[in-house]
């Protein structure tokens, strides 16, 4: 009974470190699949040579960028996800960016080492964007927009209700320059799936002998608030959602993040 006894034991043992060693391996393996970068990017791969062009393309504050696979020859990811935290768009401060492409075709990798990377085609794309009323108006500040007409000291407000927005427009009316306070309260719509305008707006000026046209080319120069035409990624939005203090542009489903698979993490020093 006593020699049975051992020889269970050591069964038990050989069992316990055979467990912990898989539990190690498996711990080893998961970290493996996690790449960390802070402040600058030491790319020695495709994927960080990926990464490493999105940072410089968007300069964000942070970057999750996570693939189910690595690409093949031809630059094809089956699954892409991107989180973009505080990323500028035309100037303006963009809370959050999140990204995901389904059957993403890019150019070939090896290019992709020398800073050149192409998003070509998608079979679907899913994607949401967070504008904050802060950012926005920290944008605005102090700055004008347009030359001889043009506006200054603009704010806006957003809310469910909608945009309320107000500034100075100096326009030159009969050869005289007129400063002119005009206030706006409009909704949003997306165009072409790309530009966001002012939608369905109302104007009250100042002055009540100020031409109908002054103030329609006074808001044409603010149109559209935001372009992404030339974001380089193929991104079609949907939807516009306001909310207090904050706008979220979205496509119609949103981006999940992916369930393991491979994971590359920037952040800004």
């Amino acid at each position: 009974m006593r020699t049975l006894h051992s020889s269970s034991m050591c069964v038990v043992v050989a069992c316990i470190l055979a467990l912990c060693f898989t539990n190690l391996f498996a711990t080893q393996a998961s970290a493996s699949n996690v790449f960390e970068f802070i402040g600058e990017i030491d790319a020695q791969d495709p994927m960080s040579h990926l990464l490493a062009f999105y940072v410089n393309e968007f300069n964000p504050e942070e970057l999750f960028l996570s693939v189910d696979s690595l690409p093949d020859s031809s630059g094809r990811i089956r699954d892409l996800y991107m989180n973009l935290v505080g990323v500028p768009i035309g100037g303006v401060r963009m809370d959050n960016l999140v990204v995901r492409m389904i059957g993403a075709q890019f150019n070939c990798p090896s290019e992709w080492a020398y800073g050149n990377v192409k998003s070509i085609d998608a079979l679907q794309i899913y994607a949401y964007a967070l504008l904050r009323e802060d950012d926005l108006n920290s944008h605005l500040a102090d700055r004008t927009f347009g030359r001889d007409d043009h506006w200054s000291r603009i704010s806006m407000n957003i809310s469910p209700d909608g945009i309320h927005a107000r500034g100075t427009y100096s326009a030159r009316v009969l050869f005289i320059t007129m400063n002119i306070l005009i206030e706006i309260d409009s909704g949003l719509r997306i165009v072409n799936n790309n530009t966001l305008w002012l939608d369905n707006y109302t104007v009250r000026v100042n002055r009540v002998n100020v031409p109908d046209h002054v103030t329609r080319r006074a808001v044409a120069q603010v149109q559209p608030l935001l372009d992404l035409r030339r974001f380089p990624l193929p991104l079609r939005l949907h939807n516009v959602k306001l909310e207090y203090g904050q706008a979220v542009l979205s496509t119609r489903i949103l981006p999940e993040p992916i369930q393991g698979g491979i994971s590359y993490h920037f952040r800004a020093e």
